[in-house]
This record gives structure tokens, C-alpha cells and sequence, in this order.
């Protein structure tokens, strides 16, 4: 992916429209030259809809068959987005006439609260936390409610900060549950839960139900953390939720207690902002500079070591060693934006603590989660 491919959708990795991102957009878009390769990128990094949104929202022309592929991905999700919606109020309908407290959390919530559509935000599937004390009862109304929703059976199922998937298809399309009782799973060391959740919630409507989700505190570092799993690609549209939430929550985000709580996500809205500009407002509560973004090595680069690539399929030393390479030196703009590095620290706190430090921890817990597998050395959580 070329440097002008990674700008392009850096700017439209954003819910909210502005006029300076129309203006660097248009001179952008005069500089792309392989537009057959951009809904390929866009599906990949979960963003078709939100760029086919800027750009007619904009006026902006690019290549007709583009737009008809942009057009599809967006009419296609905006459908499926409209079976998850009337299924998440159903769902917490359901749940609070039972008395169980339910919190909407990662894509369900962000969909409805960041974006201007929640077709704009694609999601695999509906995430909500529960009270480990009510798991059960909420497994049992899922299933009245025609959910296929296994329990869990294996050693690695109940190691899980989730239930196993409940699956129901409504209208030819299927929406996938994740039911929670902790936020995170065992790689990630946070055992945020309904007992430990910043009060008051945030509250949005669905459908005119009212849903909790995280306070935007939490929610910030619901969405920021995830970024970590060396096991998942980085998906552009997880910057645009943190985009979207700094810009469209800036007057309800407690900025300090960000900063006290939460350094790393404060340190890394300066990679964020390298690669999609962030509005005035939002620089000035993080002391940046708005128009002056920090001038990093590979922006946009994700990260290719192991797991994203195992090392059993490879068969040169070559490979193998270039493999080690991509595992122990990740890139600077990835490096910072999953650490929370801020520029005037050096890189090599990343390269020789941080980084190692995250590696091992992961190594060692898909040892103690889950079975070798062919891809990798261990099975790890989806």
C-alpha cells in the first residue's frame, strides 16, 4: 500500500465531516494513480462504508466503478446494521424486563454513539457484559429469544471473558452475541467487569430503547486496548472510533482522569493524530499541535510479525529470520500508537521493554489458553 493510499484513508478515518479534511481530501485523491486496488484496502480495514459516506457527502468525483463498489459495501451494511439494531433493542428490552443489567460494549455501542449511521461502523457481532452472577439468566432469555447459544464445554470456552457465540438469522442475515461477564480476555491483563465500572454510564437509544454502555472514559480504553492482541490486524476503522469518540464526546470525556488513568491512550492520540488529523478541540485537550501532526516513520504500517504469520509454514532461514526481524522490531507509527509513546520518548524503551514485554506475556498466555495450532504455537481467543 503506497504512502498516498495510507493518506487517503487516514482522512476519512473520522464520523464526523469537516471542511479541512474535504480540502486535503480532494488535493489526496488527485494523487492516487491505483484506485482498483482501494475497495479491496477498504474492505480489509472495515472502512467501505465510511469512505463512501465522506466522499458523497463531500461531492467529491473518483472512478465510477469505485463508487459502485463503495455504493455496494455501504447499502450492504447498512442493512446488516439494521437487523443488529433491531436486535440489540430487543435483546435489552428483553434483559431489563428481567431484571438483568446489561452494558453495551465496543462496536454496538460505538455504532450508535460516535456515527452518523450505524451502518458506518461494521461489527462481527454484539458485545454486551453482563454480571457473572446473571450470565445465566441471560444465556436462558437469549435462547427465548431463538438464539442458538451453546454453553461453554472445553477447557478453553471456559477460560473465555465471554460466552460461546449465540447466533440467530433473521431476514438472511445472522447477528452474532457475545455475551461478557469481564470486558477482556486473559491476554490482555484488565479485568474490567461490572463491579469495577466508572459511574454514571453513558446512556444512547436504539430504536427508542435506552442502552447503557461504557462511561466515554472507559469506553476510550475499551476500544484502545484491543489494539494490543498481536494475534489481530490493525483495522483502520478501530482509529476511527477513536477519532470519532475524542471528537464527537469531547465535552464528555473527563480529560484529566483520562490523562491519570489512562496515559498510554493520552500518549498515543499523537500517532492517532499523525495519521488522521484531529479537529482543533480535541489537540488543545491533548496538548497538540492541530495543525503540525508528529512526523513518524511508517504511518499506517501494521504490524507482520508472529502470530499475525507463524513460523512452522516458512521454510528458507531467510524467511525465518526475517520473520524474527518483523516479531522484534515492529514499526515506529505502530509502535507508538499500541504503546502510548509519546515522540520526545526514545524508541528504544519500546524495542527493549514494551514490545518484549507484550510479546512474552502473550506468548506465554496462548501456552496456558488454548492448543498448538498450524498457524502459529498456540490457539488464541477471537
Amino acid at each position: 500500500m503506497s504512502a498516498h493510499h495510507y493518506s487517503l484513508f487516514g482522512l476519512i478515518c473520522s464520523p464526523q465531516l469537516s471542511e479541512q479534511r474535504a480540502h486535503l481530501l480532494s488535493d489526496k485523491m488527485a494523487q492516487v494513480s491505483e484506485w482498483a486496488m482501494v475497495p479491496r484496502m477498504a474492505a480489509r480495514q472495515q472502512v467501505g462504508p465510511l469512505f463512501y459516506w465522506h466522499l458523497k457527502a463531500y461531492g467529491l468525483a473518483y472512478p465510477q466503478p469505485i463508487r459502485r463498489a463503495m455504493a455496494a459495501m455501504y447499502a450492504r451494511q447498512k442493512s446488516v446494521a439494521a437487523v443488529q439494531a433491531e436486535t440489540l433493542a430487543e435483546i435489552i428490552k428483553t434483559f431489563a424486563d428481567a431484571g438483568v443489567e446489561a452494558v453495551v460494549i465496543k462496536g454496538g455501542a460505538v455504532a450508535h454513539i460516535v456515527y452518523a449511521e450505524p451502518g458506518l461502523r461494521p461489527m462481527e457481532d454484539l458485545d454486551i457484559l453482563v454480571n457473572p452472577l446473571q450470565a445465566n439468566i441471560a444465556h436462558a432469555l437469549l435462547l427465548e429469544l431463538g438464539f442458538h447459544a451453546p454453553l461453554p464445554t472445553s477447557r478453553y470456552d471456559l477460560l473465555q471473558h465471554h460466552l460461546p457465540l449465540a447466533q440467530r438469522t433473521r431476514e438472511d442475515i445472522t447477528v452474532n452475541v457475545e455475551l461478557h461477564t469481564t470486558a477482556f480476555n486473559l491476554l490482555m491483563q484488565d479485568k474490567l467487569a461490572m463491579a469495577n465500572l466508572l459511574r454514571p454510564l453513558h446512556a444512547y437509544t436504539v430504536l427508542g430503547q435506552t442502552v447503557q454502555s461504557l462511561n466515554p472514559v472507559q469506553m476510550l480504553w475499551m476500544q484502545y486496548l484491543g489494539l494490543r492482541k498481536l494475534a489481530e490486524p490493525l483495522r483502520y476503522i478501530h482509529l476511527a472510533d477513536l477519532v470519532g469518540m475524542a471528537e464527537r464526546l469531547v465535552n464528555d470525556i473527563d480529560w484529566p482522569r483520562l490523562h491519570h488513568d489512562y496515559p498510554d491512550i493520552w500518549n498515543a492520540y499523537e500517532a492517532i493524530h499523525a495519521f488522521s488529523p484531529l479537529n482543533s478541540t480535541v489537540c488543545e485537550r491533548l496538548g497538540l499541535q492541530p495543525d503540525a501532526p508528529s512526523k513518524l516513520a511508517c504511518i499506517g504500517d501494521d504490524y507482520q510479525g508472529w502470530p499475525r504469520q507463524g513460523f512452522s509454514h516458512l521454510q528458507s532461514g531467510r524467511d525465518k529470520r526475517r520473520l524474527m526481524r518483523q516479531s522484534l522490531c515492529p514499526p515506529e507509527w505502530w509502535a507508538r500508537l499500541v504503546y502510548g509513546v509519546r515522540t520526545p520518548r526514545s524508541m528504544m524503551r519500546i524495542l527493549f521493554y514494551h514490545h518484549p514485554a507484550n510479546f512474552f506475556q502473550q506468548g506465554v498466555r496462548r501456552l496456558y489458553l488454548g492448543p498448538v495450532n498450524s498457524l502459529g504455537f498456540f490457539k488464541g481467543p477471537t
